[in-house]
């Protein structure tokens, strides 16, 4: 299976709404004299050589931040390694929209099963860790139920789109 590597990307990738997104290397930044200060809570200074410029930085979720200066905000997303490479696999859209049954995101092995049949779930909890690339992933349930199936167990290789848990 061909695809991306991690040395291919870029450590984030950023993007701004109506904008291309744009790589970003902070060891780069830092080279250039490009850094931020943390002052207390949310509030950061930014650093650009002579310039500085006061932010509030907020995360909204594990992809966006805002990003305050003055009585200007912008959201912006961030995507690391991992978040580049499950969007390369296409594995972006989630189970969106088909509320009885968890499929996999990415081919991988089940390292371990984490529910059983009867248990009810709450949108959230662990219902197993797949292993792809060398990463652990923490598969949630995306909304409340009761496991009615579970299709894998530890051990087992599933590829992508393949049906893991069922829900009543």
């Amino acid at each position: 299976m061909a695809g991306p590597h991690l040395k291919e990307l870029p450590p984030y990738l950023v993007s701004m709404p109506d904008a291309e997104p744009a790589p970003v290397d902070p060891s780069l930044l830092k080279a250039e004299g490009c850094f931020l200060t943390h002052v207390r809570g949310n509030r950061y200074v930014l650093h650009r050589g002579a310039r500085t410029v006061a932010l509030i930085i907020e995360a909204t979720d594990r992809q966006h931040v805002q990003l305050t200066h003055g009585s200007q905000t912008v959201e912006v997303r961030v995507q690391d390694h991992r978040d580049q490479l499950l969007a390369a696999w296409g594995a972006t859209e989630g189970n969106a929209g088909r509320e009885s049954r968890i499929e996999a995101p990415m081919p991988g092995l089940v390292l371990k099963v984490l529910v059983a049949i009867g248990q009810p779930v709450t949108k959230g909890d662990s219902l197993l860790v797949l292993e792809a690339m060398k990463m652990e992933n923490d598969i949630k349930a995306h909304f409340d139920g009761v496991v009615k199936t579970i299709k894998v167990g530890a051990g087992d290789a599933v590829s992508k789109g393949q049906l893991l848990i069922e829900f009543d």
